[in-house]
């Protein structure tokens, strides 16, 4: 037995995964590795249960992060279905539910984060449905089939997925949020306003600028009374009203924990034996004035990758443009970028067909892009984003200027820059 006791990955999540691969296949480490997680399933990819998983299009193989004969052939310990309950850093060690106990010498805390739960009366009866996992997916999904009045609650990416996959079980849809339009912390007024119109095309009643006030039924869910006093009929209600941080753990082990844990810009914690990374890291991003947590595909992919390197010694900044996707109604939404500021929207193309792109701008710098149905284009928004350099707003505009010749031949200045006067 090698007296060095490894590295101990807390969450056998997408970005532990990506973790523990990166460790064996791109820096060649030898030494033990523990993948803990509170879920009996090998490691599996979150965002096809609100798409195809749901709607029965992809089977549970189609989730797996890695193959499962990975973690036999290169050696990774799996410790799954008992949470981790207690982390010592100073003793390195961590114990589980089950009473078992492993001893590290760093440890990657990636235990993601779970469905902020709806505060009214009401919300514990029958027929109140959260999606975060893969058993929370197949109930749904059998919910979803018996149902016929549906009520989601949120029109943030999970709801406006979930509204869409309800229509496609046939349901009467109504999607309930105070905000004025759908993603509207993302998009705003102008380009939430076009999803809204989506939502409403393929048949689903939007109640915006409203809330719910309480879920009505005696044992199960008859209907959802708003704060302006309207009552909707429901048998199943779906609440996407956000996520939070799985940060108990680590609070308890003394972390510096605020939204998330925070790490700075290579994802150590406060402690030199741990590092965090995925969903429940809230990490110092070059790019923005806060540290900033991303709950989505991406992030986990790259902070596990970046993860492993700073295990070991090698810490990587970590600088990308964050990008999401989002599949409703038979169309694929691409997100990049994550404006804290803009003072200019700049659209291309028409709404409804392929390739609509639309700009945010601070100073002439794209700092956010969406684009729907437009195959290939998210690498190329991505590096405009990244090079920070002011863009002609008529060429954004312009059909038929091709991506890539979107960028000038000045010099990078972040819109940060450019506010200060440099």
């Amino acid at each position: 037995m090698s007296a060095d006791p490894g590295i101990v990955i807390i969450g056998a999540s997408l970005a532990g995964a990506t973790a523990a691969q990166a460790l064996r296949l791109d820096h060649g480490y030898d030494r033990p590795i523990t993948l803990v997680g509170d879920e009996p399933h090998l490691p599996y990819q979150r965002p096809a249960l609100s798409k195809g998983y749901l709607l029965g299009t992809s089977g549970p193989g189609a989730l797996d992060v890695l193959k499962p004969r990975f973690y036999a052939d290169q050696d990774v310990t799996l410790a799954l279905g008992a949470p981790a309950t207690a982390l010592d850093l100073d003793a390195r060690r961590v114990r589980l539910a089950d009473g078992t106990e492993f001893p590290f010498t760093r440890v990657l805390i990636a235990t993601g984060a779970r469905p902020r739960r709806l505060q009214v009366p009401g919300a514990d009866l029958d027929g109140v449905r959260y999606l975060r996992n893969r058993d929370d997916a197949e109930h749904l999904a059998a919910a979803l089939r018996a149902a016929g009045e549906v009520v989601v609650i949120g029109a943030g990416w999970l709801g406006s997925e979930l509204a869409a996959a309800s229509r496609a079980f046939g349901n009467h849809t109504t999607v309930i949020d105070p905000l004025p339009a759908p993603l509207y912390y993302v998009l705003g007024d102008q380009l939430g306003g076009l999803v809204a119109r989506r939502h409403r095309d393929q048949g689903v009643n939007l109640l915006l600028g409203d809330g719910v006030e309480a879920i009505l039924g005696t044992r199960s869910v008859e209907a959802v009374q708003t704060i302006t006093g309207r009552t909707i009929p429901a048998d199943l209600v779906i609440v996407c009203v956000g996520a939070t941080p799985n940060t108990e753990l680590a609070r308890a082990a003394g972390l510096h924990v605020d939204g998330g844990i925070l790490t700075d810009a290579h994802l150590r914690t406060s402690h030199p034996a741990a590092v965090a990374a995925g969903d429940v890291a809230r990490h110092q991003h070059p790019r923005y004035l806060n540290p900033v947590r991303i709950e989505h595909w991406d992030n986990a992919v790259i902070h596990g990758t970046a993860a492993a390197a700073t295990l070991l010694g090698k810490p990587p900044t970590i600088d990308h443009v964050p990008y999401f996707f989002s599949t409703q109604y038979g169309s694929t939404l691409e997100y990049l970028g994550l404006p804290t500021i803009w003072d200019r929207i700049v659209i291309r193309g028409e709404h409804a067909t392929p390739g609509f792109t639309a700009f945010w701008l601070d100073h002439g710098i794209p700092v956010a892009a969406l684009t729907i149905d437009h195959q290939g284009a998210a690498d190329h928004l991505r590096t405009l984003i990244a090079a920070a350099r002011p863009a002609a707003p008529r060429q954004l505009a312009d059909p038929g200027t091709p991506l890539p010749d979107l960028l000038p031949d000045a010099p990078s200045r972040t819109s940060r820059d450019l506010r200060a006067g440099a």
